[in-house]
């Protein structure tokens, strides 16, 4: 009985491990110290396969071995590379062939085992048992027991040892879910970049034909596609179409027979990998990916990829879907500038709406109770920028502020700056804490960001200069940075309790942190258009560059401080048009 309730004790303390960590690599050794606290054998390993290549095995866990390391290093995060069929003996492959438990008691009476008598003799065991790590039915690795003479293993010991292995199969997929979300988010990073970079080259030259071209060059890039195309039947034109391809090197494309056909399709897009061929260059395409460029109900028409060796994704769906509504909104801005009138129109309201902005973060400086300021720096990379600030008094002694990222520009991200400036002035007045004020934000305002398919990073802050206190929210934001009174960056560890962004989904709960900041010289808040503003070499400003602006001109008055920001910034990019919105916020005791 007592042997079953550390042996439960332990699986529990494992399962914590796995569910609160987002990495294997950095918790493996810890998963098989703690087994080995409960059962016979004194030593372990772990070995994977990557990308299903069984010529390899990969040994990602011997801290609990002696000979093996030496002879072996590790030379990688991914672990030492070992082949699989010279490296191991037949049962292991049997373990892993047949997906099976396999126990090998003694390993010099049994045949099995005869190539690997020598190693035994020199790593002091005499018995081994396998366990094959499986996720999604496939074999991914294994997990290996040494026994010594007088190690022995029961039922429930083997039974609790393959609950471990099913953990560790778990953090693996854990932790490749989490790369592939990160791989994810730097395309989408990457795509998003030149997309915006291409569209304000249309704005300034009209040149739609260099437009068209270069998004789709991304969407072919990203994609990994030998070919793209963009099939317009709009903006006067008959199916023309815009592709990378040189136009003598490109056959003539039926494109009406395309298009016809993608409009026999219920959905806006869709991938194809090795079944109903498209006619691409009079050729089939056995991978092809597609997504229609729609105008409300109109189809004016379609952006097409095609012949992905390794075969189209969801992702790649996600990033054409995300090229094509650029697309759409090219062809407007287009078809917009070839009309004088409408173009001074559409620039004068952009320019409207440019002043509203300013003057909503202008009438948020104010000088605060207890010698404290509250005063921004911003600066648009266009006409309509999508960081906000907004700041008012609570009462007497309080004040509510709120930093937010909009994803994109333009007028949908001034809509949705709008829309979270007057949530945020009404629920000021009703909710007491800053979590409170975020979470009711995100109820608020999800269904209309699902339905415009954006988010916003955001911070919420309350000071309260009475009590010298800050209480801040964080919605996938960059945490502030703090200044003390003795010229130092101050280390709050309990201020960034990060969650995701607002509008990312419906039932987040967003927590808060309250501080003193009697001995806060300054708090720093900002957005990632200075951290991530670039210099000629591609170097990026970063956070410790901003670290030592701050600590180096915090002591500065508000106009001082901002004027020697600006030349800062001017020197490091050597360049007028920034390529994002920077926004920084200052609360500092005067």
């Amino acid at each position: 009985m007592e042997k079953n309730r550390k042996l439960m004790k332990n699986l529990v303390d494992i399962s914590v491990m796995v569910t609160q960590s987002t990495n294997f690599f950095e918790i493996k050794d810890k998963i098989v110290d703690k087994m080995l606290e409960v059962i016979e054998p004194t030593k372990a390993c772990i070995n994977l396969f990557y990308d299903n290549n069984f010529k390899n095995a990969y040994l990602v866990c011997s801290s609990t071995l002696d000979y093996i390391p030496k002879m072996f290093p590790k030379n990688s995060r991914i672990g030492t590379k070992l082949d699989f069929n010279e490296s191991y003996p037949e049962y292991i492959h049997e373990a892993v062939r047949d997906k099976k438990i396999i126990y090998v008691e003694n390993i010099f009476e049994d045949p099995k085992a005869i190539d690997e008598r020598e190693l035994a003799k020199m790593e002091g065991y005499s018995g081994r048992i396998v366990f094959p790590i499986v996720l999604n039915y496939n074999v991914i690795g294994f997990m290996t027991c040494f026994l010594t003479e007088e190690d022995s293993l029961e039922e429930q010991e083997i039974t609790f040892i393959s609950s471990v292995v099913s953990l560790v199969a778990l953090s693996i997929e854990i932790t490749l879910e989490n790369e592939h979300t990160k791989e994810l988010i730097d395309k989408l990073r990457e795509s998003i970049s030149n997309i915006n970079e291409v569209t304000t080259k249309l704005h300034l030259n009209n040149d739609v034909n260099e437009f068209m071209n270069s998004l789709n060059t991304q969407a072919q890039k990203l994609t990994k596609s030998e070919e793209g195309f963009i099939v317009i039947d709009d903006l006067n034109y008959d199916y023309k179409i815009f592709s990378a391809i040189e136009n003598k090197k490109r056959k003539k494309i039926n494109f009406q027979k395309i298009l016809l056909k993608l409009h026999e399709y219920e959905q806006n897009g869709g991938y194809v990998n090795d079944a109903n061929y498209m006619i691409i260059n009079e050729v089939q395409a056995e991978n092809y990916i597609y997504y229609k460029l729609k105008e409300g109900n109109k189809l004016l028409g379609c952006i097409i990829c095609s012949n992905n060796s390794e075969g189209y994704t969801q992702d790649d769906l996600n990033i054409l879907e995300l090229i094509s509504k650029q697309i759409v909104l090219g062809m407007q801005l287009y078809k917009y500038n070839q009309s004088e009138t409408k173009h001074k129109l559409i620039a004068n309201e952009l320019n409207i709406l440019n002043k509203q902005q300013k003057l909503i973060m202008n009438e948020s400086e104010m000088n605060l109770e207890n010698n404290k300021d509250l005063y921004f720096y911003h600066r648009c990379a266009t006409v309509i920028g999508g960081d906000f600030y907004h700041a008012q008094h609570i009462d007497e002694n309080k004040v509510a502020y709120i930093i937010a990222d909009v994803m994109g520009h333009g007028i949908v991200s001034n809509y949705i700056v709008a829309m979270i400036k007057g949530c945020f002035k009404t629920l000021c007045y009703n909710y007491q804490t800053a979590a409170d004020i975020m979470n009711k934000l995100n109820q608020i305002l999800y269904d209309e960001f699902d339905k415009m398919d954006v988010f916003t990073t955001c911070i919420v802050s309350i000071v309260d200069t009475q009590n010298n206190t800050l209480d801040i929210s964080n919605a996938g934001h960059y945490c502030p940075i703090i200044i003390d009174d003795t010229g130092n960056i101050s280390t709050e560890n309990n201020l960034c309790k990060k969650n995701i962004p607002l509008g990312v989904l419906e039932d987040t709960k967003y927590e808060h942190s309250t501080i003193s900041i009697k001995s806060s010289a300054m708090i720093c808040m900002y957005t990632d258009g200075i951290i991530e503003l670039k210099n000629q070499h591609k170097e990026e400003f970063g956070i410790e560059r901003l670290e030592q602006f701050l600590l180096k001109n915090y002591k500065l008055k508000k106009d001082d401080f901002i004027a020697e920001l600006k030349k800062e910034l001017n020197e490091f990019a050597a360049k007028h048009n920034f390529d994002d919105d920077i926004l920084v916020v200052c609360l500092s005791n005067k």
